[in-house]
């Protein structure tokens, strides 16, 4: 097989995807005003942002701990999710400005110990769940109250994109309620592990 058919690795479009599209400054969500509520836990240290849409972003920076592919395969593994039907929170491109980074002294990355600047520029966002009425959306539910999820049924075929995308890490979900509405219903987050990360 001369090198021209060599199969494409799936985290190399990935990566092209993600890339090509900040090259082509086409769909980055252009946040100008964006303000800084809090950093977030996990291995990314991933940042929680409002940008001027009124809208939070779970925004992962390129110079992240875990790697600068987590950001290609946590747009492609979203978008090949959305495709297939699955509760999922949609993906995009947040540009940082420099002078926010510099005037936001929580926006660092803990490296060995050190604390870096987040580096600037377009970087990957996911919709947060429950901005707006943070009371009613949570990370965890008992065992008991899982049965009244809503949309319970979409854990399977959720695992089955797990499978399919490699990913690396368990399953995560955000389980949040609209008012006046009695059960939850959950969205499946986190697929930077997807394509075996950065390997």
């Amino acid at each position: 097989m001369s090198p021209s058919n060599q199969p494409v690795p799936l985290w190399s479009v990935a990566h092209s995807l993600f890339f090509s599209k900040v090259a082509k400054n086409g769909g980055v969500c252009e946040h100008l005003h964006l303000r800084h509520p809090r950093p977030l836990p996990g291995g990314a240290q991933a940042h929680l942002l409002r940008a001027c849409d009124g809208a939070c972003y779970v925004t992962k920076f390129q110079n992240n701990p875990q790697h600068v592919r987590v950001l290609a395969n946590e747009m492609l593994a979203t978008n090949l999710g959305l495709a297939l039907g699955l509760p999922m929170s949609p993906v995009e491109m947040i540009e940082v400005s420099d002078w926010l980074i510099e005037q936001t002294e929580d926006l660092r990355i803990s490296l060995g110990g050190a604390k870096i600047p987040c580096r600037g520029g377009k970087q990957s966002g996911s919709l947060y769940v429950g901005c707006e009425s943070p009371g009613m959306s949570l990370d965890y539910l008992p065992r008991e109250l899982l049965q009244g999820v809503g949309n319970l049924s979409d854990f399977a075929p959720v695992l089955v994109l797990d499978k399919w995308t490699c990913n690396s890490d368990g399953g995560q979900a955000i389980f949040s309620k609209a008012r006046r509405k009695q059960r939850y219903a959950a969205t499946l987050i986190d697929q930077g592990y997807c394509f075996n990360t950065g390997e």
